[in-house]
């Protein structure tokens, strides 16, 4: 598991609906909370015409995230609502924000910076599975809140 990994909006062939869906993969297995919202994914080709061949390298598997829909007040997955769109229990691009919140609050950083530079620049990466970086994300893991000591009164000086 990594530290720094990026997080990619990838149109996704949902074989259950029959649907085209655009949802939020990533590129290595994160470390921390996130770690529980990963499952592995079959990559279905988007069209008879991106199929791997000896001059394409397709990717045909990948690292989902699971929606945050799904996940119950005890960190495991239930389903909650009505998902009767889709069977399947991936996050899609509309719940970045909050994906976005759920980061935050669990101990990692948006690196903008690299996001930003990335997506400015001329170099494309696997654009076979016409995937787009969202963002980099590091994970530090959040340090419990020491407790204050009270403060001890000042003892007066004994003059002589």
């Amino acid at each position: 598991m990594y530290n720094t990994i990026s997080l990619f909006s990838q149109p996704y062939y949902d074989p259950c609906s029959q649907c085209y869906l655009n949802i939020v993969t990533m590129n290595l297995p994160p470390r921390g909370p996130l770690h529980k919202l990963t499952r592995r994914i079959k990559i279905y080709p988007l069209s008879e015409f991106k199929e791997p061949s000896n001059c394409t390298r397709m990717q045909t598997c990948g690292l989902g995230l699971r929606s945050l829909r799904f996940l119950n007040g005890f960190g495991g997955f239930g389903v909650s609502g009505n998902n009767s769109q889709s069977c399947s229990d991936l996050m899609s691009v509309d719940e970045i924000p909050d994906l976005f919140t759920f980061l935050l609050a669990n101990g990692y950083t948006i690196d903008t910076r690299i996001t930003k530079m990335m997506n400015q620049s001329s170099i494309r990466y696997n654009t076979n599975n016409s995937n787009e970086l969202i963002a980099l994300i590091t994970y530090q893991p959040i340090q419990p809140i020491q407790p204050i000591q009270p403060i001890q009164p000042i003892q007066p000086i004994q003059r002589k």
